[in-house]
C-alpha cells in the first residue's frame, strides 16, 4: 500500500507499533451492537486483525487488507488462537488500488487509515471505495480529530474535512466524537467516527 511516506513496515519491525492494542476498538464494538455491519465486510488497513476478528466472532464474513506482511502474519496467528467458526481472511494489498483488487463489500471499515493519506491519495482512495462498496452499503471511518493535539500521530481532521472529501453518491448517516485507543494515550485520542451510506 502506498503509505504517504509513513514507514509502517518499519514500525512493525521494531516491535509493537503504537496503534496495536490487541483488542478491538470500542467504537467498532458499538457499531456491531447497533447492527451497522453487513457481510461481506472489508476492513481496510486491518493491522493485526483485532477488529476483523471481533466482526467474525459476531458471524460476519470479513476480509482484512493491509500493506504490511508482518501485520497480516500477526493477524493470522491471532485468528488461529481465537478458534472462530468462520475466520476472517487476511490479504496483502494496496488501499489506493481498490478498483483493481476485485474486492466487493457491503460494509467497509476504515479504522485509522483515512487520516494517513495526503489530499491527492485521499481522492484515489475514495474512487476505489466507490468501486468496491455496493449501493446501500456502509462505510465507517474512525479518524483522529482536530481536538487531539498530543504527539505522536497522524494528521488531525475536522468533521468538515472528512465529510467534504466525499462528493455525490455518499450520504452521511451518523457522525460522533469518540476516542481512538492506542498504546500512547491512556485516555485514548480524540477522534471522529463518521458513517456514510453509498447511494
Amino acid at each position: 500500500m502506498s503509505d504517504g511516506g509513513h514507514d509502517f513496515a518499519g514500525m512493525y519491525a521494531e516491535g509493537i507499533p503504537p496503534w496495536q492494542i490487541d483488542r478491538p476498538q470500542p467504537e467498532v464494538i458499538r457499531l456491531i451492537e447497533q447492527g451497522k455491519f453487513e457481510s461481506p465486510v472489508l476492513d481496510l488497513g486491518c493491522g493485526t486483525g483485532d477488529n476483523a476478528i471481533e466482526l467474525a466472532r459476531h458471524g460476519l464474513v470479513v476480509k482484512g487488507l493491509d500493506a504490511v506482511p508482518e501485520a497480516l502474519e500477526r493477524a493470522r496467528k491471532k485468528t488461529e488462537q481465537a478458534r472462530l467458526k468462520q475466520s476472517p481472511e487476511f490479504v496483502l494489498g494496496d488501499a489506493l488500488r481498490l478498483a483493481e483488487s476485485g474486492l466487493k463489500a457491503r460494509t467497509v471499515l476504515d479504522c485509522a487509515l483515512f487520516h494517513t493519506f495526503s489530499d491527492e491519495d485521499r481522492k484515489k482512495y475514495i474512487q476505489g471505495l466507490e468501486a468496491v462498496l455496493s449501493s446501500g452499503g456502509r462505510l465507517h471511518i474512525l479518524s483522529f480529530s482536530e481536538m487531539e493535539t498530543r504527539q505522536p500521530g497522524p494528521r488531525r481532521l475536522s468533521l468538515s474535512e472528512i465529510i467534504g472529501s466525499f462528493g455525490e453518491g455518499w450520504r452521511v448517516e451518523d457522525s460522533v466524537r469518540c476516542r481512538y485507543w492506542d498504546r500512547v494515550r491512556p485516555d485514548g485520542a480524540h477522534a471522529w467516527r463518521v458513517s456514510f451510506v453509498r447511494e
